[in-house]
Parts: structure tokens; C-alpha cells; sequence
């Protein structure tokens, strides 16, 4: 095991080199490039941008592309079994695949980061320099989560378009089921006042798997700024979302820290499972398309049909009924990597229609009933009152 650590650091010494240095390349120019300050019509300094979302896009990119080089191995046939062959176990493959990765990706990030706050010091922006410090803490930390969350993802696939495709899907899969609900039910999940509320449209924003990332980045640019604690806007589809920047910090820590743990579980857990003979073969895992394919079929349907029952049912109504059929068809093929399906393959393209079009009516018939409870105007009420 130590042996095959320090291997694996060796491995990647070149490799981290290359990140860090690209890395520090685009947040030290990045930085030094950047409008931080601006003088008002007052005469007065005004502090303009933090940087920071530039670092964090870094490491957004970072715990995309790590995951991607450090287990693509496990779609190589000729590199599957020269892994597979040596003398450690699966899961001891697999944490060693995944400490050279979190070096790989929170190392060129934390000397990107140091030193374009550096270059902001030095060039005498007036900010709150200690929230630099609680942001670099957050970011690290979700980071690591992230980088799990791609790492098990990126897995499910025998091939790396597949092992891409299932972390981009199930980035936006969560985010597009609340989307639905959201188009369908006008509640609030939480009311802070006036027009400030949390939505499924919000929601759909915080289950984005780079969202705790951003968010964090969003409101400690105003805490370096001087803003302080404000309201953070979250949009989705049909409608918007103003939530308390702490109650936001709060929720997206703890759907990061739910997914992270969820995802390393599983990654380890998983390991000993893989076999070197699905390399390069059709991606069957459950968390790949036999799920995301009808998730997103029923919701996009759902979404559509919604539409026609509010206002009313039109001859189109059958285009994009064929057009979703069609779409779910391309998506199978492309699955089975042949124009040969399956008879499950064809039951599960009807299974999404009709799916799809009672989930509909389900949340049409739910908000009729949210409506007359109490007006729509807070969900949990709602659902404390039925208790």
C-alpha cells in the first residue's frame, strides 16, 4: 500500500506541475487584469470584485477534469488489467487513485488561490481580507466533496463519453426534477417575508453539484466586499428565489456534505464490484442511462404536459409527445450503442409517456389542493396544518 502511495505521488508529479502552474497562470492574470476598485461620482472608493469566483471556477474545473485522468483507467482494457493485476485489493486501488486526485486538485488550487490574493494585497485593494481565509476553509473542503462526487459518478461509466456524460446528467438530473415541480406547484418551501422566499425553483439552484461552490463564492464575495450579509437570488424556469445568504450557506453545506459522504461510500464500497472485462463495454450500471434516461424523459414530459393542462389542450400537444418518444429512441440506441433494442428498451419509452402524463395531472391535482388549503402561500404550513 505505501508502495503503490508513493508510486502514485511519482506518477503525478508531472501532472501537478502542468495544473499548478495553469492554474496560477489564470488567477494571478486573471487578478491583475481585474477591475477591484472604482472611484463613484462622490470621490469615494468602492470595492468592485473579490476574485474569488475566479478561483472557484478553477476548482470547479479541477474537480472536473482530476476525476476524468485518475479513473479512466478502468475504461482502458490494456490498462484495466495491468491495475487489476497488482498486489493490492480494489478498494486500496481505489483510495490511492483518490488521494493522488485530491493532490492533484486541491494543491494547484490552494497556490492559485494564496497567490491571487497576494496580487489583490498588492495592489492595495480596500478589502475585508480575513474572509479570504473562512472562503479558502469552505472551498477546500467542498472541493474534496465535489471531487468524490465526480470521482463515483465518473465510474459508472465503461467508457470515459460515458463516465463525462453520467456526471454532466446527474449535475442537472435533481435540479431538473425540482424544476418540474416547480412549474407545477406555486409554493414556498420557506417564506422570509415580503417577496423573499424559498422555491422548488431555488431548490433546483442549491441541488446543482457545483452550486455549494458558486453560492459560497457569491456571498463571501460580498463579505470581502464590505456588503455583509445580505439576500442571495436564486432563478429558475418560472420563477425566482431571494433567500438569507446565511440560510443559503446553510443549506448547501449540508446537501454538499449528504452528496459527498453518499458519493465516497459508494465509490469504496463499489470497488471490489468493477470487473476488468467491462472495460470499453456498454455502460449497464444503474446509475447510468437506465435511470437518468427515464428521469429526465418523465420530467421533461411532465414539465410539457403541465403546460396543457393549465392552458388547455392543443393540437401540438401531439408533436412534442412523438418528439419526446423520438428523443427517449436516439437516447436508447445510443445507450446500446445499436439500432437492435431491447423489449425493455421499447416498454421503457411507453413507461415514460405514461409516466410522464400522470405525474403531470398528480402535481396539477396537488396544487389545486395547496391552493384552496391556504392560497399557496407557504408549503410547510400546509403540510403541519394536514398533520
Amino acid at each position: 500500500m505505501k508502495k503503490a502511495l508513493l508510486y502514485e505521488l511519482k506518477r503525478n508529479l508531472l501532472p501537478l506541475v502542468i495544473f499548478t502552474a495553469i492554474a496560477v497562470v489564470i488567477a494571478v492574470g486573471y487578478t491583475m487584469m481585474a477591475d477591484l476598485e472604482y472611484v463613484n461620482g462622490f470621490g469615494e472608493v468602492k470595492c468592485r470584485n473579490s476574485c474569488i469566483g475566479c478561483y472557484a471556477v478553477i476548482l470547479c474545473i479541477l474537480c472536473t477534469v482530476i476525476p476524468v485522468l485518475q479513473f479512466s483507467y478502468r475504461m482502458k482494457q490494456r490498462s484495466v488489467d495491468l491495475w487489476y493485476s497488482l498486489p493490492i485489493t480494489r478498494k486500496q486501488l481505489t483510495l490511492v487513485r483518490t488521494a493522488g486526485g485530491l493532490v492533484l486538485t486541491l494543491a494547484p488550487f490552494t497556490l492559485a488561490y494564496w497567490l491571487g490574493v497576494v496580487t489583490v494585497a498588492s495592489l492595495g485593494a480596500h478589502f475585508h481580507y480575513i474572509f479570504y481565509l473562512a472562503a479558502y476553509g469552505l472551498l477546500l473542503l467542498l472541493g474534496a466533496g465535489l471531487f468524490g462526487v465526480n470521482a463515483f459518478l465518473f465510474t459508472r461509466g465503461n467508457s470515459v463519453f460515458d463516465g463525462i456524460v453520467f456526471v454532466a446528467a446527474w449535475a442537472c438530473a435533481l435540479p431538473l426534477a425540482c424544476a418540474c415541480l416547480d412549474a407545477a406547484l406555486g409554493v414556498e418551501l420557506a417564506h422570509y417575508g415580503a417577496d423573499n422566499a424559498l422555491t422548488f425553483g431555488g431548490l433546483a439552484s442549491l441541488l446543482f453539484t457545483y452550486s455549494p461552490i458558486a453560492v459560497v463564492s457569491v456571498i463571501f464575495n460580498d463579505l470581502i466586499l464590505w456588503k455583509g450579509w445580505g439576500m442571495i437570488r436564486f432563478s429558475s424556469l418560472t420563477s425566482s428565489s431571494e433567500v438569507p445568504m446565511h440560510d443559503a450557506l446553510a443549506y448547501v453545506l449540508a446537501i454538499a456534505v449528504l452528496m459527498a459522504a453518499a458519493a465516497y461510500c459508494c465509490l469504496f464500497l463499489l470497488a471490489d464490484r468493477d470487473k476488468a472485462e467491462n472495460a470499453a463495454q456498454v455502460s449497464s450500471s444503474r446509475w447510468g442511462y437506465q435511470v437518468l434516461i427515464p428521469v429526465y424523459g418523465i420530467t421533461v414530459y411532465a414539465i410539457l404536459v403541465g403546460s396543457f393542462v393549465v392552458g388547455g389542450w392543443y393540437p401540438d400537444a401531439l408533436f412534442y409527445t412523438i418528439l419526446v418518444a423520438v428523443v427517449a429512441f436516439v437516447l436508447y440506441f445510443a445507450y446500446r450503442r445499436s439500432f437492435r433494442l431491447k423489449k425493455r428498451d421499447i416498454i421503457m419509452v411507453a413507461v415514460i409517456l405514461a409516466a410522464g402524463f400522470l405525474l403531470a395531472y398528480l402535481l396539477y391535482g396537488i396544487d389545486v389542493l395547496i391552493l384552496r388549503l391556504s392560497g399557496g402561500i407557504d408549503l410547510l404550513s400546509v403540510l403541519s396544518e394536514a398533520v
